[in-house]
């Protein structure tokens, strides 16, 4: 299969995980196991339907075995950290995210997560500076993917219910 192929199914993979079609996903998967085997992406996006259907125990090992393949995978640490968080176990949670951030400094779901857990700590100022963080990241991914699409300087509505979440997701954590 050619990277053009892999590449096409991983986005496919994705796209079926973000909107919930989680059986459809798993065939994706395996047809693309079948042909590049099994590796960290295939163990974390497994680890999140796991998740999703409520089976934390089989999540938490897809995604350490996602860990164990690749350390470096950013998205593998910060699912690792909602595994923690849902357990209620926070300081676990707080290293993963912070692990993900040291992975890749401009992934913003791990500053958002790390900002809602220490609100859930009752650290405030931290909680705020690190949405704040995951927003301004955001944006500027939103501003780097409208850049490099075939869209030119049309915004796709995706993008703008995304920083509207974000600002409203802010303006929450700050008022409660």
């Amino acid at each position: 299969m050619t990277e053009h192929k892999t590449a096409e199914l991983r986005r496919n993979i994705n796209r079926l995980t973000e909107i919930g079609d989680l059986e459809e996903a798993l065939v994706a998967l395996e047809a693309l196991v079948a042909i590049d085997g099994e590796s960290a992406f295939y163990y974390n996006k497994q680890g999140i339907i796991f998740a999703r259907r409520g089976n934390i125990g089989d999540a938490k090992a897809h995604f350490e075995k996602a860990l164990a393949l690749d350390p470096r995978l950013a998205q593998a640490h910060s699912n690792l950290g909602n595994i923690y968080r849902e357990l209620d176990n926070l300081d676990q949670a707080i290293a993963c995210y912070q692990r993900a951030i040291d992975c890749d400094p401009d992934y913003a779901t791990a500053y958002h997560n790390l900002g809602v857990v220490y609100r859930q700590k009752g650290d405030f100022q931290k909680a705020v500076e690190h949405l704040k963080q995951g927003t301004k990241l955001q944006r500027v991914m939103a501003r780097r993917e409208l850049a490099e699409s075939s869209m030119g300087k049309k915004m796709p509505i995706a993008w703008v219910v995304i920083i509207a979440f974000s600002i409203a997701a802010l303006i929450y954590f700050i008022r409660r």
